[in-house]
């Protein structure tokens, strides 16, 4: 992949907000960025890799109306090629640090019983500097919730997909944070 300059990226503002149960859902997720299926839809997780990460809640036994789906910053990065086509980027940590407010305030809002992080992207959100494969290991903790770490599913698709080690390990994440979530719906099974 080409490196960008500041000079060519920007941000596609149409806005993607968080989407899915708002009142104390089970599972808050966060992915980097909407890509340009989420940007052109207005909501997150609709494109390749959306599907996937549907894909593993599916396989992992998540309820999908119990879930909120966000990303760290609601704006498609882009990055303009040579030819002037636009590309997907990873956000800038100032990025991330500004438009990062509004999901942290979403939140803090509809109080989740377990934040999953999904990526470095989303994981840096929370105060985590880490690789994905030593901070999924344990259970984190933010401002009170319980935070688990896992694989964006846009690496997972990249490097192995569906049944490759790495989706597993996905999947067997998504499954403790839900175990996670019904504990602290019920104490008595932490």
């Amino acid at each position: 992949m080409a490196r960008t300059s500041v000079a060519n990226t920007h941000l596609d503002h149409r806005r993607v907000a968080p989407e899915g149960r708002f009142r104390r859902p089970r599972l808050y997720v966060v992915g980097e960025a909407p890509g340009a299926e989420e940007a052109a839809q207005g909501r997150p997780f609709v494109g390749p890799a959306g599907r996937a990460l549907r894909e593993m809640l599916d396989e992992a036994g998540i309820d999908p109306k119990q879930v909120r789906l966000a990303n760290a910053i609601p704006f498609r990065p882009i990055a303009y090629s040579k030819d002037r086509k636009p590309r997907n980027r990873s956000p800038t940590i100032p990025e991330v640090d500004h438009y990062g407010k509004a999901v942290l305030n979403d939140i803090r809002r509809s109080k989740p019983s377990v934040i999953v992080a999904l990526g470095s992207t989303a994981s840096r959100l929370f105060g985590e500097s880490q690789s994905i494969s030593v901070t999924r290991r344990t259970k984190r903790h933010f401002n009170g919730h319980v935070l688990r770490i896992t694989f964006h599913p846009a690496y997972v698709r990249r490097f192995g997909g569906r049944n490759s080690d790495v989706w597993h390990r996905a999947v067997a994440d998504l499954r403790r944070a839900w175990q996670d979530s019904a504990a602290h719906l019920d104490p008595s099974r932490a």
